[in-house]
This record gives structure tokens, C-alpha cells and sequence, in this order.
């Protein structure tokens, strides 16, 4: 059948190297410079496409630097997604809206399919601890002033970095020392690893001996000041990249300031510096709760998986903080309409948030904002205050993982294969492209590997589109140590917005949130509710 039946039905999404998971609504950040380009290729037509190759043709600006690669995919029946990514690097990247070009082929039959994405060019300043997000349609300078901090201490000591790219670590050397060890830059070397600025560089590989231990959680106050590119008149500035809002760059940046601040307090102990600044925001509403329980990370994998759920978590509190359906800046703009003739130069936005439950990734959790809109024209100032309850709608009802509970390694002819299912929120069976899904494995020495579950009938799943999500790892190709693993399945909701959307209805579609079930953060309880969905035995 003609490849010109595949299609790739939802934008393109950055996946993190670091924690593994999408980034919030997939957009990609040049202060992480190498990160995952990934698709989700569908088969439109009504009758299967048989084996097809699939690459990427080009990028529409020469500064994202790709990783060749060429997958070739399996028959693919009517209505089947299969999930695909190549590796790139953006540091070189302008912000703003770009293009993939990618190219299916099967025989002589050759299909082109090209689709956007959003790049955000994010940096962060350290004298005033401010992030800059660069969009085509202006520049947000965001300030998140404090987190929730762990009741009790549950760090379990420092971790290490491992080399860089052509930098081997120095073994022989005591890691006490302020000197190098595993590429490590100490304190009291000249140049620190203790700023998000290090970002990019600071896992180039996997780390058995890394430490979850960040200096909070949670955000319980932010500000940003919008200045729009250009002035504009009228009552409403563009939308950044013209599709999400204001609370999806804030996302991003509170995803990466907690895995930041957890890397630089297992390096050095300075995690901190990555929050304060600003120049004032509202009370915390009456009764906000400043501590919550604490994430024990068992060091390695485990840690790894505990800093993309925590950040993750911090991405969803924030979301919810500010309700999907209207973004609270739009809402400030609609409440603040200029006057005649009048030129918006500057907008700004101070909130303070209360828990008022726990943070459930996956449920309806709520969450109490009080926030200040402000308008600066070139005339006047305006202003709108509300404080409102919001609930996290990113949510599931149900899932279930099962997997064998022992593996052989050195049988080639045995697969440890892990199946799910989930349910929405009101008991519909979700599938296909509609989630995006991975089983993290964490070794008994702190090893770290993932592998995507797919819904797309091709071995080892048995049926396209019929809500079962599978994958399948070799211990053996990873020469895996032989003892007790245990697996996250972790599954995040896609942006699906159609491209005859509008943008303010393509802005109210947000994917990237994960919501499955694995943590809760409680303001009641000492430690937090990290609960693998369940465990190998490697023999």
C-alpha cells in the first residue's frame, strides 16, 4: 500500500536526556542542547503498510546540529502509531517556530511529511536568579521565589557526575579532593557546577552513584514580567509561539529548575542558588503549608526516576495552579482593557500558591492560587487580582502493569516483556498515539535503562490500537547485573491539537504531563509515597 497513508497526526516532541521523560508540551530548550526529536508515525489508511525506512531529510535551521539515523519499521496496520526519535542538538538553535522535514520509503514509493515544533530559548541569570524565555513574540523574565522544602532530611549522601564527551574520568583519584574526579568540577574549583547554566553538560551518560537530594519541590511563589515583542495596541498580545500559554513556559522552566537544583545539590551542596530574586509577589494565601514530605531516592536509576517524577510534579502543580481552559495572563488581559490610543509595553504576573492537598501526579489533586495581573502602557498602569481553587485535570483513572516477575539473562530466547492499560478519567480505555509511554528498569548497583511501550501491533505487542501498551528489554544485550530490578511505567498525555485550531483553542491543549501513579507529595507525611509498579528477578 502507498507510504502516503502514514502520517505523523501530532507535533513532534523533545524528550529529556537526563530524566527520560517528554518535556511539558514537548517543547525543546537550548539550554539543554541535546535532546530527543520524537514522532509518532500513524497509518491513516484503511489497509496495513508493509516494512517501511524512515529518516529525517532536514531541519529548517542549520543550527539544530541532528544525529543521522534511519529506522525501519514494521508492517503497520489501519490506524496503528509507532513511536520514533532522533537525537539533536539546539544550543546553536533561535527560538521560535521550526520544521522537521521527514522522509518515508518503502521500494520505490518515497513520502515527505513535514510538521512545526516550538524552540525555547531559556537561560538564566545568576546576580538576580532570574530565567529568560525567549519566544518570537517576547521575552519572559521569571523569578520562582520559594519551593516547599522536605520536612525531614532523607538525602543519602553525594553523588558524582560521569565524564563528558572526551573527558574520561580519573579513577585513581581520591573523590574527596577538589580536584577531578568522573569530570567533576568541585567546590573550590574555579569553574562550579552549582548554576543552571552547567545544565547541558552535566549528565553525558548515567551516573550509578548520583544522589536525589533537592533544596525543594514544590512552587509556592513565581513572578514573571512579560515584556511583548513589539508594543502592541489593542487589549491582547500574541500567544508565545502563537499556540501554548504563558503557564506552558513556566512549566518548562519549573521541570527544569528541579532537576537542575537536584544536580548541582548532589555535586556541591548549592542547589539553591536556582531559586529567589524577583521584586515581590502576593502573601501566601492563609494556611499555605511550606513543607511537604521528602523523595528517597535510592541512589542511581532509582534517583533518576525520582528527579523526572518531582519535576514532573512540579510541572502539573503549576499547570494546575493556573487552570488549562484560560490562561490566568489572558484572564489579566481581559480584565485590564487599555485605554484609547494606548501602547502595552510591559505586563507582569505575581502569584503565591497553596496546597490544599496532596500533589497526585496522575489525579485530581487542587490547588489554591492568588495572583496579580499587571499592565504597563505607555500611558497607564491596570491591574486585576484573584484568588481561585483549580484542579489538576491531567489525570487517569485506573492502570495496570504486568510483567514477568523473573528473567533469565543468558537465555537469548527469553524476552521480559511488560504490558499496560490505562483508563481515563472516565473509564475509557486509552491508545495508540494518545499517551506516550515508558518502562524505566533500575538495577540492584544503580543501573538506568528505559524502553518505549508501544500500541502498534508489531512484536511484542499483539494488536494495534487496542489499549494495550508494550515493550520489551534484553538484560542480556545489556549485560545486565544479575539480582532484583524494579520498573516505573510511566505514561504522559500528547498535545493533540488539530492544525485548524486556532490558537487560543490550540493553547488549551497541553500534553507532556505524566499521569500515572507513582508519586504522591503530602504536607501531612514524612516521605513521600515513590512506588515502583513492580519488580524482576534477574538470575
Amino acid at each position: 500500500m502507498p507510504v502516503s497513508q502514514l502520517a505523523i497526526p501530532n507535533r513532534p516532541f523533545a524528550t529529556d536526556l537526563i530524566t527520560g521523560l517528554m518535556l511539558p508540551d514537548g517543547i525543546f530548550v537550548t539550554m539543554l542542547g541535546r535532546q530527543n526529536v520524537t514522532v509518532q508515525l500513524a497509518n491513516r489508511g484503511a489497509a496495513t503498510v508493509g516494512f517501511v525506512s524512515v529518516y529525517v531529510e532536514s531541519l529548517s535551521h542549520p543550527g539544530i546540529v541532528l544525529t543521522p539515523q534511519t529506522h525501519f519499521v514494521a508492517p503497520l496496520a489501519s490506524n496503528a502509531s509507532t513511536v520514533l526519535a532522533w537525537t539533536a542538538d539546539f544550543r546553536a538553535c533561535p527560538p521560535g517556530l521550526h520544521r522537521v522535514s521527514i522522509i518515508v520509503e518503502q521500494g520505490g514509493d518515497r513520502a515527505r511529511i513535514i510538521k512545526k515544533f516550538f524552540v525555547l530559548g531559556l537561560s538564566f541569570e545568576e546576580p538576580d536568579r532570574a530565567f529568560v524565555a525567549e519566544t518570537p513574540e517576547g521575552v519572559m523574565r521569571a523569578h520562582f521565589g520559594r519551593l516547599t522544602k522536605p520536612t525531614l532530611d532523607c538525602c543519602c549522601g553525594r553523588g558524582t557526575i560521569p565524564p563528558r564527551e572526551n573527558e574520561p574520568g580519573r579513577e585513581d583519584q581520591d573523590p574527596r579532593d577538589d580536584g577531578r574526579r568522573n569530570g567533576i568540577q568541585r567546590l573550590g574549583n574555579p569553574r562550579r557546577l552549582s548554576s543552571i547554566h552547567a545544565l547541558a553538560d552535566l549528565f553525558r551518560g548515567h551516573d550509578p552513584g548520583f544522589q536525589f537530594c533537592p533544596p525543594g519541590y514544590l512552587p509556592l511563589t513565581l513572578d514573571y514580567e512579560w515584556t511583548p515583542t513589539p508594543p502592541y495596541s489593542g487589549q491582547y498580545g500574541g500567544l508565545p509561539f502563537q499556540d501554548p500559554w504563558w503557564k506552558v513556559v513556566l512549566c518548562v522552566i519549573a521541570f527544569l529548575l528541579l532537576v537542575a537544583a537536584a544536580i548541582a545539590e548532589a555535586v556541591d551542596g548549592s542547589g539553591s542558588v536556582t531559586v529567589g530574586g524577583g521584586t515581590g509577589e502576593p502573601p501566601l494565601p492563609e494556611g499555605a503549608p511550606e513543607d511537604c514530605c521528602g523523595v528517597r531516592g535510592g541512589g542511581g536509576g532509582t534517583s533518576y526516576v525520582a528527579a523526572a517524577l518531582v519535576a514532573a510534579a512540579a510541572a502539573a502543580a503549576t499547570v494546575a495552579a493556573f487552570t488549562d481552559v484560560r490562561d490566568a495572563f489572558r484572564r489579566g488581559e481581559d480584565a485590564t482593557p487599555p485605554g484609547d490610543g494606548e501602547t502595552t509595553v510591559r505586563e507582569r504576573f505575581e502569584s503565591a500558591i497553596r496546597y490544599v492537598e496532596a500533589v497526585a501526579l496522575g489525579r485530581p489533586f487542587s490547588v489554591n492560587a492568588r495572583w496579580i495581573y499587571t499592565r504597563v502602557t505607555d500611558a497607564n498602569t491596570y491591574t486585576h487580582e484573584v484568588e481561585e481553587t483549580n484542579q489538576n485535570t491531567h489525570v487517569i483513572s485506573h492502570y495496570e502493569v504486568t510483567a514477568p516477575e523473573f528473567a533469565v539473562r543468558d537465555n537469548p530466547d527469553l524476552h521480559w516483556i511488560v504490558k499496560a492499560k490505562f483508563l481515563d478519567a472516565d473509564g475509557k480505555a486509552l491508545s495508540g498515539s494518545e499517551l506516550f509511554v515508558q518502562c524505566f528498569l533500575v538495577g540492584p548497583n544503580g543501573e538506568w535503562h528505559r524502553c518505549y511501550l508501544q500500541d502498534d501491533g508489531i512484536w511484542p505487542d499483539d494488536a494495534a490500537s487496542d489499549g494495550t501498551y508494550t515493550g520489551t528489554f534484553s538484560f542480556r544485550a545489556a549485560k545486565a547485573e544479575k539480582g532484583l530490578w524494579v520498573y516505573y511505567v510511566i505514561a504522559q498525555d500528547v498535545n493533540h491539537a488539530r492544525t485548524e485550531m486556532t490558537p487560543e483553542e490550540a493553547a488549551q491543549i497541553i500534553g507532556g504531563l505524566v499521569v500515572t501513579h507513582q508519586l504522591t507529595i503530602s504536607f501531612t507525611e514524612d516521605e513521600c509515597r515513590f512506588v515502583p509498579d513492580g519488580h524482576v528477578m534477574v538470575v
